[in-house]
C-alpha cells in the first residue's frame, strides 16, 4: 500500500478543519433562529465598545431587525450541507478512499471558473491568491488521480497479460475499470 503524499494529507487536514468550522457556524446560525437579533446586535456593539453612532454599528442595528427566521434556516441548511461536503472530502482523503480524490477534483474544479470570473469583474490580489491556490490544488489532485488511474490500468493489463500467457489464449477484454 502506498503512503499518502504529504500534499494530499495537508489538503485533507484543511478540508476537515474548514468543514468543522463551518459545522460550528451552522449550529450558531440555527441557534439564532428564535432569538432577538436586535438585542444581540446591541449587546455585541456594547461588548465591542463601539459607539452606537458609528456608521457600521448603525448599519448592523438596522439590518439585524430585517433578518427573518426562514432566512436563517436556509442559511443554516446551506452552511450545513457545505460543511458536510468538506468533511466528506477531507475524511475521505485522510483515510485514503479512492473516490475522495474525484470528489475533490469536481468540487474544486467547480469553483475555479467562478473565481476567475470574479477576478475579471473586480480585480483584487486576494481573489487572485484564492484563484491561484485553488488552481494549484486542482492541478495537484488531477495529477495524482491521473497517475493512480494509469497505475491501476497497468496492474490490470499486467494481470491480464500474465493470465493469458499461461493458458496460451488471449483473455477477453473486460475494460479498464
Amino acid at each position: 500500500m502506498n503512503k499518502m503524499p504529504f500534499g494530499l494529507r495537508c489538503i485533507a487536514f484543511l478540508k476537515i478543519a474548514k468543514g468543522a468550522a463551518l459545522a460550528g457556524v451552522s449550529l450558531g446560525i440555527f441557534d439564532l433562529v428564535h432569538r432577538d437579533l436586535n438585542q444581540i446586535a446591541v449587546d455585541f456593539i456594547a461588548f465591542a465598545r463601539v459607539s452606537p453612532e458609528n456608521h457600521y454599528a448603525r448599519i448592523l442595528l438596522e439590518k439585524a431587525g430585517l433578518v427573518e427566521p426562514g432566512t436563517l434556516i436556509k442559511a443554516g441548511i446551506a452552511t450545513s450541507l457545505f460543511a458536510s461536503v468538506l468533511l466528506l472530502e477531507g475524511l475521505g482523503l485522510w483515510f485514503g478512499a479512492w473516490w475522495a480524490e474525484y470528489v475533490v477534483v469536481v468540487s474544486t474544479g467547480l469553483f475555479v471558473p467562478e473565481e476567475l470570473w470574479a477576478c475579471v469583474q473586480r480585480f483584487s490580489w486576494t481573489k487572485i491568491g484564492v484563484l491561484a491556490v485553488n488552481t494549484a490544488i486542482l492541478v495537484y489532485i488531477v495529477r495524482i488521480v491521473w497517475r493512480r488511474y494509469r497505475e491501476r490500468r497497468e496492474r490490470k493489463r499486467s494481470r491480464h497479460e500474465g493470465g493469458s500467457s499461461r493458458s496460451g489464449q488471449a483473455a477477453p477484454d473486460k475494460g479498464l475499470l
